[in-house]
């Protein structure tokens, strides 16, 4: 259990809170890929994309710890009110987007290595992966935790530009 003046404490400086936890849990997890020398594997993918997840764990940490609704905050994620050619369209564009990155790839000469995708399940599979453990996570704790946060004393345009700024920071030691 969270000490209650810990719990005072975060639900006072709920933005410090938030950005304080997401940055420690990534940077803790890829500081020490980085200093492991682990080369690229699988192993290396997961570790790296699990330390994305920092933004929706600072986010639920300190909403629960504020005594906020983690169900309602989840719920968020899935309450879109947008046709379905809409939804057709966010999901089904970033697959043609990579599709045609790679037939540009090879059409300009590059080597492609198609041994590794030898089903279309093994190529969906792999946009599924690279949505989620590529940066789909963060977005929770970002636009769904702060932005809104920040909106009820600034402006959409300064919030934004606050939540771009302390994103970018955190992907720093990623670089």
């Amino acid at each position: 259990m969270m000490n209650s003046g810990i719990r005072a404490w975060v639900n006072q400086h709920r933005l410090l809170s938030f950005v304080a936890i997401a940055y420690t849990f990534t940077w803790t997890i890829q500081g020490a890929l980085a200093y492991s020398g682990m080369e690229a594997s699988w192993t290396h993918s997961i570790l790296i994309g699990f330390g994305g997840f920092g933004p929706p764990i600072g986010a639920a940490v300190v909403i629960w710890a504020s005594g906020g609704s983690l169900r309602r905050w989840v719920g968020q994620m899935f309450k879109w009110r947008i046709g379905v050619k809409w939804w057709a369209l966010a999901l089904g564009l970033p697959f043609i987007i990579l599709s045609l990155g790679v037939l540009l790839f090879v059409v300009a000469g590059g080597p492609i290595d198609l041994t590794e995708f030898e089903s279309p399940f093994i190529y969906l599979f792999a946009m599924a992966w690279g949505t989620v453990w590529g940066g789909g996570q963060e977005d929770l704790g970002w636009r769904g935790f702060m932005l809104p946060i920040l909106q009820d004393s600034y402006s959409a345009l300064v919030s934004s530009v606050i939540v771009g700024v302390t994103w970018a920071a955190w992907h720093l030691p990623c670089s």
